[in-house]
């Protein structure tokens, strides 16, 4: 009976497509969305004098936090406009983003401290300095330093808060300020700014106030805000999110469930408290256009593979440098659940000579604090007396087999932190990372929602006679597993994947 009731379906499916695809179906236009973001291109002169931060997109008026990082042997001196203009001295610098794309560069200054008798080249060891903000305001400032850096931390209060005071993991108050500076360590320390609830007239109201809170977790790809993280029933209040450059927004989910593919809009809070996740997927084809100033001259890239229970996958390792490298060392974080066969890593044919050693990390102090969890499994490696010349290439990669019980519709991130890097003339440099992730669904599950069912049906024939869905997961799409493109005969293996999975 199942049978024959989704073959009624498929029926219908097929005449409803045919009449769309005769020009008769018009949906009334979507409702155009707010202002939408424009770029901010961040540049650097002379290009070998540091680095910077914080170019994107960005909805105009947005406050944008733009930091500049000096080289060895130079100075920062200003970021300027197109024009010229001199906007701040300041290498921390807060740009309120104007209406159209702009331009801004930072500028820096030659100033070896004695270039005669440079110092004896030591590898530059980072720590994490995080910053975490309790109810009643957001933060900014945290990062990877050196020990013994000067950072500014600040902390921001939303209405009816007064700021307390800084934190550290031992509850000492470190200072009442909500912008101090604070020295880093040779430690991962994290910093947390209290607030305290202090109303305009806290007397009024008869019964308690009663505030619900809205989650929103920073994920890979990008970033989001939010106006206000603890508001009362029925009120209001906008989540923001923006892309990094060659991601594309996917969508807001809340509790799990897609809620909008706006990237910004306006919530009104129920009676419980919510949790909404912005979800961005890497789209290398249609990147944001940075300037050329603003290219990074060593970047590592993972990147996101899909893939079933039971399958065993490549995970690659991506190095992109302008220059020539020699010795390297970083860390990996992988999910417990999906712990590589580390011991056999394959590596490119372009990393000459190298001896490549691999060792698990179990000393929490020496992990880096964005690649802490409970759930994961931390290795260094290290490639030493060898090179590596310019280029983009394949690094390494690890195979990967996904168990069969693993939980599916989940994503599994897999990170690289804590990168030293020895050029030529022995100095080392750090370099920008981009995180990646495994994401596990069941065979047939073409839609996402971690289930077999019609849905997946009316999306599968949607993708065969070209119609565009919002979803379509190509990588559990052949269910028939024929190497040939999706067709009809996928359609009825997964008509009958399903039947059996109601029995």
């Amino acid at each position: 009976m199942n049978r024959i009731r989704y073959l009624t379906i498929i029926a219908w499916l097929v005449g409803a497509l045919a009449t769309w695809a005769q020009g008769d179906f018009n949906p009334t236009s979507p409702a155009e969305p707010g202002q939408p973001p424009r770029k901010l291109a961040l540049a650097v002169a002379p290009a070998e004098g540091g680095s910077v931060s914080g170019s994107g997109r960005y909805v105009p008026g947005t406050s944008v936090t733009l930091r500049a990082y000096s080289a060895t042997g130079f100075v920062f001196e200003a970021w300027v406009n197109a024009a010229g203009d001199v906007l701040s001295t300041v290498s921390n610098y807060s740009y309120i983003k104007g209406e159209g794309d702009e331009q801004l560069t930072a500028r820096f200054r030659f100033c070896p401290d004695a270039p005669a008798e440079p110092e004896e080249i030591a590898q530059k060891v980072y720590y994490r300095l995080s910053v975490a903000a309790g109810e009643g305001g957001s933060v900014s400032g945290g990062g990877r330093y050196q020990p013994g850096t000067s950072v500014r931390v600040y902390a921001y209060t939303q209405t009816n808060y007064l700021f307390d005071g800084w934190y550290d993991a031992n509850g000492q108050r470190l200072s009442t300020s909500s912008s101090f500076d604070y020295t880093t360590t040779a430690n991962n320390v994290t910093l947390t700014a209290r607030f305290r609830f202090n109303p305009d007239s806290p007397g009024e109201p008869a019964e308690p106030i009663v505030r619900h809170s809205i989650t929103v977790p920073q994920t890979d790809g990008g970033y989001a805000n939010i106006s206000y993280t603890r508001i009362l029933t029925g009120t209001s209040t906008t989540l923001y999110a923006y892309a990094n450059t060659g991601y594309r927004f996917v969508g807001w989910f809340l509790n799990g469930e897609l809620y909008t593919t706006l990237p910004s809009f306006s919530y009104t809070m129920g009676n419980d408290n919510v949790v909404f996740e912005p979800q961005f997927r890497f789209d290398p084809d249609s990147p944001v256009e940075p300037s050329a100033a603003t290219m990074k001259k060593f970047t590592f890239t993972l990147y996101n593979k899909v893939c079933r229970p039971g399958d065993t996958v490549k995970f690659p390792v991506y190095l992109t440098t302008t220059d020539d490298l020699y010795d390297m060392t970083f860390q990996l974080t992988f999910p417990k659940d999906m712990t590589p066969e580390v011991l056999t890593p394959d590596v490119s044919e372009k990393a000459e000579g190298y001896t490549v050693s691999l060792a698990e990390i179990t000393d929490p102090e020496q992990i880096a604090s964005s690649a802490v969890d409970e759930t994961a499994t931390v290795y260094t490696l290290s490639f030493i007396g060898g090179h590596t010349p310019l280029g983009n290439t394949v690094l390494l990669s690890f195979t990967m087999h996904v168990a069969d019980d693993i939980a599916t519709g989940t994503q599994y991130p897999i990170r690289i932190n804590q990168v030293s890097m020895t050029l030529a003339d022995g100095s080392t440099m750090t370099a920008s990372t981009r995180n990646g992730r495994i994401s596990v669904y069941k065979n047939g599950d073409v839609n996402g929602d971690d289930a077999l069912n019609v849905g997946d049906i009316v999306t599968l024939m949607s993708h065969i006679v070209g119609d565009k869905t919002d979803v379509f997961i190509e990588e559990v799409a052949n269910v028939a597993d024929d190497n040939e493109a999706v067709n009809v005969g996928d359609i009825v293996k997964l008509m009958d994947m399903i039947t059996e999975s109601e029995q």
